[in-house]
């Protein structure tokens, strides 16, 4: 894919690098007098230029594709004042290739700068506090405690220090049959990606912000509703606990009627039997009254017990006693009727 940068450079993007063809540059340089292998080098300000340009293009094109699919709204305002502040410089040059008459490629080594407006850093870096404070695991960035560490943990040795981010950035000059002279350049990408991720923060700053006013807001309606369904959950619970405390101390009390109503003889005839039966009545409701609620039935499950999802520990605690009492009531009634039997 080809993209056109004046009438004298064409800049093709193929695989992270970047070609610019100046074949018709060079026939208006030599008409002028000047020879070819004067754009022969690194430091040709018309070759950087269309570089600082290219990349510049890149950038603006990167940071609208990712506020675009990002979710949140950008300042837009501010994101014009930083594009049109925004100033990639490629600055202390130097040619790593030892002998130009021994090679038709000249490599080159730099240094990328980008100049942010001022205080954009800054605003960047409380934009990524802002963002990561309801982050979950797999946020981009999630890990570093800020912008700057995330940039610079890369393997690309990237710097972002006051309003500046600073990369090692090489590219080629290169002369062939068919082009002239082509420039190619080889690690851009970092460095716009890097631009591109501190723009965007600085720019979806208040959106961030009223993300996580929202939250809270909505976090503080639903302690209040929750509180409010907790206190109802314990008051059922409560209510509940009473009615099975009575029934206790009443099915209690007919046992123990009922264990009297029998003769002596009765009494040692079921005597070992009605030890027997109060350890395995106790026994198997302790048992039963750790039973998950996937086991009961749905039939089975109290009234109070459709608020469990309010209960805290305390509450799972009480109902498992209730669960006991519950039971001990069941088969303390299911005894009296067996006594009551045998006194017939």
């Amino acid at each position: 894919m080809n993209k056109s940068l004046n009438p004298l450079f064409m800049i093709a993007a193929i695989s992270s690098t970047l070609m610019l063809s100046g074949c018709d540059y060079f026939k208006k340089k030599k008409d002028e007098g000047n020879s070819e292998l004067a754009e022969w080098s690194c430091t040709n300000q018309d070759n950087i230029n269309q570089i600082q340009k290219y990349l510049k293009d890149e950038y603006l094109r990167e940071v609208a594709d990712n506020i675009k699919n990002s979710g949140y709204e950008a300042d837009q305002a501010l994101l014009q004042k930083i594009n049109n502040a925004l100033k990639f410089e490629v600055k202390n040059v130097r040619t790593i290739t030892e002998d130009s008459s021994k090679t038709n490629q000249l490599e080159c080594e730099s240094q990328l700068v980008v100049q942010f407006p001022k205080g954009l850093q800054q605003r960047a870096e409380n934009s990524y506090a802002e963002f990561g404070q309801d982050c979950e695991e797999g946020c981009e960035g999630d890990g570093y405690r800020s912008i700057r560490e995330y940039i610079e943990a890369g393997e690309s040795k990237l710097v972002l220090a006051n309003d500046q981010l600073k990369g090692k950035f090489n590219y080629n000059v290169v002369k062939t049959d068919k082009d002239g002279l082509t420039l190619d350049v080889l690690n851009q990408d970092a460095v716009i990606q890097g631009v591109t991720f501190v723009t965007v923060k600085a720019v979806q700053y208040a959106a961030y912000m009223k993300e996580n006013k929202d939250m809270r807001e909505r976090e503080q309606v639903n302690q209040i509703e929750n509180a409010e369904q907790t206190a109802l959950a314990q008051k059922a619970m409560d209510i509940r606990k009473k009615e099975l405390d009575e029934e206790k101390l009443k099915q209690v009390d007919r046992l123990n009627q009922t264990w009297d109503s029998l003769s002596d003889e009765q009494k040692a005839q079921f005597k070992q039997d009605q030890t027997e039966w109060f350890e395995k009545r106790d026994v198997d409701c302790k048992v039963i009254s750790q039973k998950s609620f996937g086991d009961i039935p749905d039939s089975e499950i109290e009234t109070y017990q459709q608020q469990r999802q309010y209960w805290d520990d305390a509450m799972s605690q009480q109902n498992k006693e209730m669960q006991y009492t519950k039971c001990f009531n069941k088969r303390t009634a299911e005894r009296i009727i067996y006594l009551n039997n045998a006194l017939n």
